[in-house]
């Protein structure tokens, strides 16, 4: 049995539910940092569904709150990911995403946060990274990132996006002043680097996202767009796709602190 806590952006809440997992005891897969292990969550009616826990490697003396940041990550990208949808809709463009829901979990008995989140069956890949690198040539993904800068008027980019199809997971985002969002934020050097190898597509035209001068040099192209950081270029983007772009926008270090402090009062280090 354990303590589910997800987290909900249109009020800046978690909320905690009951949950009963039954979890292997040998990982089946592993990345950097992290081990994942199947699961299956046992409903109410005796139906299981198939998920995925993620912990921290112990070996890499990771603090417990990396967990809360990989959570909050993900969950940030979603609110992105329904934003884009909502544009692609108002352009009549037939592209829809989505970031698995993951919540952070407490077992009875322990204080370790684990990270859990539906199985996703699939080829698995990997469009792109946070160090500015392209792995495929996927419109839709790079085209998405994007979309998160020009939204968030330059405050951050969801980046190293990888997944199943168009359902992806374990995001990073980069932002301005490198607060929050975990050990992946490279601040304004992993958005400038994003920046330098993105490449204007047809869907960032049809999305009405303003074009980068496709005529210069990489090492160009991050000067001119680092020298016009001041300049109003995405003013009232947002409100001829039927959203509010003050919400996307509104992920400050201080709001990811508040949501981070949410959570940490649930788990005692």
């Amino acid at each position: 049995r354990a303590a589910k806590f997800s987290y909900d952006c249109a009020i800046d809440r978690w909320d905690e539910s009951g949950v009963v997992l039954r979890i292997d005891r040998e990982p089946f897969s592993e990345g950097g940092m992290r081990l994942a292990y199947r699961a299956r969550e046992l409903l109410p009616d005796g139906s299981e569904v198939e998920c995925v826990v993620k912990r921290m490697k112990p070996g890499l003396l990771m603090p417990p709150e990396t967990s809360f940041h990989e959570a909050l990550t993900q969950t940030v990208a979603e609110s992105y990911a329904q934003d884009f949808n909502r544009a692609c809709a108002a352009k009549k463009l037939p592209h829809s995403i989505a970031f698995l829901p993951v919540s952070v979990v407490k077992l009875e008995g322990t204080t370790e946060p684990l990270c859990l989140e539906p199985y996703l069956a699939g080829e698995y890949v990997k469009h792109s990274d946070n160090d500015g690198h392209n792995e495929t040539e996927d419109e839709l993904a790079a085209a998405f990132s994007y979309f998160t800068y020009v939204t968030s008027n330059k405050l951050l980019v969801v980046c190293d996006i990888q997944g199943v199809g168009t359902f992806y997971t374990d995001p990073q985002i980069h932002t301005f002043d490198g607060e929050g969002f975990g050990a992946g934020n490279l601040g304004d050097e992993g958005i400038q680097r994003f920046l330098a190898s993105h490449r204007h597509s047809l869907l960032c035209e049809q999305l009405g996202l303003p074009s980068l001068d496709a005529g210069l040099t990489d090492e160009e192209l991050a000067r001119k767009i680092q020298a016009a950081e001041d300049e109003d270029v995405v003013s009232g983007y947002g409100s001829e796709f039927g959203f509010d772009p003050s919400v996307a926008s509104g992920w400050t270090s201080q709001r990811y602190t508040r949501g981070m402090a949410g959570l940490g009062q649930h788990f005692r280090f």
